[in-house]
């Protein structure tokens, strides 16, 4: 810390150096050889100490921190890659193999202002920058990226407040109007999840449903948001309200068929709502085996509800999946209309490629919709070639429960 602030208009590197899997290897080999790697860890990294522009120390089980006074960034990892060779050769000559791990940041003033970044401060970016260090094998240093801790630490807030926010209410379903084409009448809607939240505020579904897929609260999530459209649904029906089917998404989490049809079944007869007025929506790309995916197609078919392909066309093996899973619709992907997130030129190429989508699925007795559609010429193209739905912010954008009622009213 005093050599930091004796220097505040000086650069500097500071760098966390672990073992990858060292508490696995004390528990394999025992203490006393792992307090034999650790001082062979030790050894090589302190052996070019200047004591005059660094300062090493062991902080703790495998944990080094050092903090070097540098010229230049380029320069410091130049020294620091032949170091590592270094200490990689002489690790590969070694009766017990470990892995290194260097996570680095560097303290960079400002010219006219200097820098008061503590040292705390400095050594916790350099530890998040070994701990991005994962999978990779042949990864031994990571630099530290502000981008990727705001986003971990994001990800973390998401994680350790996901079950509150679902007991709070936070969560809420929207609808978004499917248009049939030939009438511009509305014919269904998708139901959405979105969340709000008092700290990060409103998040739309990519900002969170990635990360409930690795942890399994989507199943959760999915039968909350299930609920929801059965609860508006018989709201809607006990009101004489006027209705249209609402589509649900499943995720590829949901891989018994039998326990999820009959909890999904269940939940659907508890709230007395007619299966004719659900329809569930498969994700074409979902890492699900197609077993999987047939079977629940099949037995929601017992129960009477409608199946959709979500995103179809997008995935590498299209037309066996259609072959395997008996769908009702199918549903295009947006990304057939859209580059870089702007529309596209509707050349030669794309219609004819388009339509000849659109024929399949009308010589397979499939239903066909487009998702993402926004601008008058592509609603055109998509009529012309007897698309039969669209959905997309031409004719509306997700909806809350009122505003949808509203809009069913007027396009019914």
């Amino acid at each position: 810390a005093k050599m930091l602030k004796r220097n505040p208009d000086s650069k500097f590197m500071v760098i966390h150096s672990d073992i990858k899997g060292f508490k696995f290897l004390n528990q394999k080999l025992g203490l006393q050889k792992g307090d034999e790697i650790l001082a062979q860890f030790a050894n090589s990294i302190f052996s070019k100490t200047d004591p005059y522009n660094r300062i090493m120390c062991r902080g703790y089980a495998d944990h080094f921190y050092s903090l070097i006074k540098i010229h230049s960034v380029h320069k410091a990892m130049t020294i620091l890659h032949k170091h590592i060779d270094i200490l990689e050769k002489r690790i590969a000559a070694q009766e017990i193999q470990y892995t290194p791990r260097f996570g680095v940041v560097f303290r960079l003033p400002d010219k006219k202002r200097g820098s008061s970044e503590t040292i705390q401060s400095l050594i916790a970016k350099a530890e998040f920058a070994t701990s991005q260090i994962k999978g990779n094998a042949l990864q031994t240093i990571s630099i530290y990226d502000s981008k990727a801790q705001k986003k971990s630490t994001e990800e973390n807030y998401i994680e350790s407040h996901m079950q509150d926010a679902l007991a709070n209410g936070e969560f809420f379903v929207v609808y978004q109007p499917k248009i049939d084409l030939e009438s511009e009448k509305i014919v269904g809607a998708e139901a959405l999840v979105r969340w709000d939240n008092q700290e990060l505020g409103y998040m739309p579904p990519n900002k969170f449903i990635p990360i409930f897929e690795r942890n399994n609260f989507i199943v959760k999530l999915d039968f909350y948001v299930y609920e929801q459209v059965c609860k508006f649904l018989r709201h809607c029906l006990d009101e004489g309200l006027p209705v249209v089917p609402v589509s649900v998404n499943m995720s590829r989490n949901h891989n018994k068929p039998d326990r999820f049809v009959h909890d999904f079944a269940a939940l659907v007869k508890s709230y007395d709502i007619p299966p004719s007025l659900i329809e569930v929506e498969l994700l074409e790309r979902s890492s699900m085996d197609k077993n999987i995916l047939r079977d629940i197609t099949v037995l929601l078919h017992e129960h009477g509800f409608s199946v959709a392909m979500d995103d179809f066309g997008s995935g590498e093996s299209s037309l066996n999946m259609l072959s395997m899973i008996p769908v009702d619709i199918l549903k295009f992907d947006r990304s057939f209309l859209y580059e870089n997130n702007a529309p596209i030129k509707l050349d030669e190429k794309i219609t004819n490629f388009i339509t000849q989508l659109i024929e399949l699925g009308k010589n397979l007795k499939k239903q066909t919709i487009f998702e993402g559609v926004e601008t008058e010429e592509q609603i055109n193209f998509l009529r012309n070639i007897k698309c039969d739905m669209v959905q997309g912010y031409f004719y509306s954008r997700p909806l809350n429960a009122e505003n949808y009622v509203d809009f069913v009213k007027a396009h019914k």
